[in-house]
């Protein structure tokens, strides 16, 4: 499989480019999105049809996912332990029949399950099984969780609102898919003025590669990447970060 592609890499102008955040350990949230069985456990839904599809492909993903988990579990601990805000999102359909997707999703359930002789499809519809978030990471009472059936959790929750009235302007996002929800999310985060760390060990996504690129773009422009380590020794000690963008 081949790597990355970035095309600049040691030449990029950071100096000239660089991102500063005024990131605060007071007015912070966690975001864990999507951390879902249906895009997790092979039983069903995107997981199913990357198991049936390309299983080689599924492997390495799925122990990806089991190292991610570990470090998201992490940060819940240490939020949880400070008090700090934790939201999580769920993805899926609200309606039978994604009759509240848009077409491009719906066509994909379609593509989906031809090509799986009718046994998966992509997204799973609020209140199943494929829907809900994987014990491993169970939100607490009390701790919120969005249903989206958008890639942008800003695009059809009211997370903006919410998190302005949490007086929250720092988060921290992690979970699934690096490439597609999480990095949305985060665009538009950045976009309405919040100050957005990506724990780049704390997501990922299908194609590795993808993963990284998009984690390379978003600490250029967008905000910050860390590691999971480097954000829990902020958060507990107060030292300002010093990795704060993935290394090209």
């Amino acid at each position: 499989m081949s790597g990355r592609q970035i095309t600049f890499l040691d030449q990029w102008p950071t100096a000239a480019f660089g991102v500063e955040l005024p990131i605060s350990r007071e007015r912070i949230a966690l975001g864990v999105i999507d951390m879902q069985h249906y895009c997790i456990s092979p039983e069903g839904h995107l997981a199913r049809a990357l198991h049936m599809q390309c299983p080689e492909i599924y492997e390495a993903y799925s122990k990806r996912v089991d190292d991610i988990t570990v470090n998201i579990g992490r940060l819940l601990s240490v939020f949880r332990e400070r008090q700090s805000h934790v939201f999580y999102t769920r993805h899926g359909s609200l309606l039978p029949e994604a009759e509240d997707m848009i077409l491009r999703r719906r066509n994909r359930e379609r593509m989906a399950r031809v090509a799986t002789d009718g046994e998966a499809d992509h997204m799973p519809l609020q209140g199943t099984r494929g829907h809900e978030i994987i014990p491993a990471l169970a939100p607490l009472p009390g701790e919120l969780i969005l249903d989206k059936n958008t890639s942008s959790t800003f695009h059809s929750t009211s997370i903006d609102l919410f998190l302005r009235n949490m007086e929250v302007d720092t988060l921290v996002l992690t979970g699934l898919a690096a490439d597609m929800c999480v990095f949305t999310t985060a665009l538009d985060a950045a976009d309405r003025g919040f100050h957005v760390i990506l724990a780049s060990d704390g997501c990922t996504t299908l194609d590795p590669g993808m993963s990284e690129a998009t984690q390379i773009l978003f600490g250029r422009v967008f905000g910050y990447v860390m590691q999971t380590r480097d954000i829990i020794d902020w958060l507990t000690t107060g030292n300002e970060p010093t990795r704060v963008r993935l290394e090209d």
